[in-house]
């Protein structure tokens, strides 16, 4: 062999090792690595918690879309903003799936998955979500409320009326998001009702009396200190 193919086959030799290290993603384990160190590998859980994440913050322009669209000022303009809103909640469905791939016991992304399906009007698959998450974390109060107004939209007052006993007794903050929401529901949906939805109206108007009157006996009862 001559002196200048001794020295290129040493060349190559050399090289080998970093060819194959380049397409064969970060290394693990032990042994000396020539001074050269790898990224650290994310856990299931963090790269869960990144796509969740990912997903808030298309959760966050969706509502500036819906903000924008409430003071449109022509029904073209709220159709864009409407438009670009759900645009951005699919966008967050699909981080929370993700989300969720990686760990399908974050509770939260089940929770903002739920959320998300019902601004886009899948309530069935909202509901689901929502069961997913409350089956991890039974006492998650905001799950439990988000899945009254999806049941709300499909009609389902029997349901409705079961989140919001549950949180009267667990959360009153969120109670009062989920009367807000009949409240709403019904404004919009006095014409034509159904005898139900007449029956579920007049149940929603005696447990706000009752709410009214247990703040106004909590007041009554709180006393100064002397």
């Amino acid at each position: 062999m001559t002196k200048l193919s001794m020295t290129l086959a040493a060349a190559l030799l050399a090289a080998a090792p970093f060819a194959f290290g380049a397409g064969s993603g970060p290394m693990s384990g032990g042994g000396d690595t020539g001074g050269m160190t790898s990224a650290p590998r994310m856990t299931p859980q963090q790269m869960a918690a990144r796509s969740y994440n990912a997903g808030l913050k298309h959760k966050e322009r969706a509502q500036d879309y819906e903000a924008k669209a409430a003071a449109a000022k022509d029904d073209k303009d709220r159709e864009k903003q409407l438009g670009k809103a759900k645009d951005q909640f699919e966008d967050a469905i699909d981080d929370y799936r993700k989300a969720i791939g990686y760990d399908n016991r974050n509770y939260q992304a089940l929770n903002e998955l739920g959320f998300a399906y019902r601004k886009t009007g899948n309530y069935d698959d909202a509901v689901k979500a929502y069961n997913a998450a409350l089956a991890v974390k039974s006492d998650f109060s905001p799950a439990i409320e988000y899945r009254g107004e999806a049941y709300l939209a499909l009609s389902q007052f029997k349901q409705v009326q079961d989140a919001y006993l549950a949180l009267v007794r667990a959360d009153q903050d969120q109670a009062a998001a989920l009367m807000r929401a009949m409240e709403a529901w019904l404004d919009t949906h006095q014409e034509n009702a159904s005898a139900d939805a007449k029956a579920f109206s007049d149940w929603v108007t005696e447990r706000k009396a009752v709410a009214v009157n247990t703040v106004s006996m909590s007041t009554n009862n709180v006393r100064p200190w002397n």
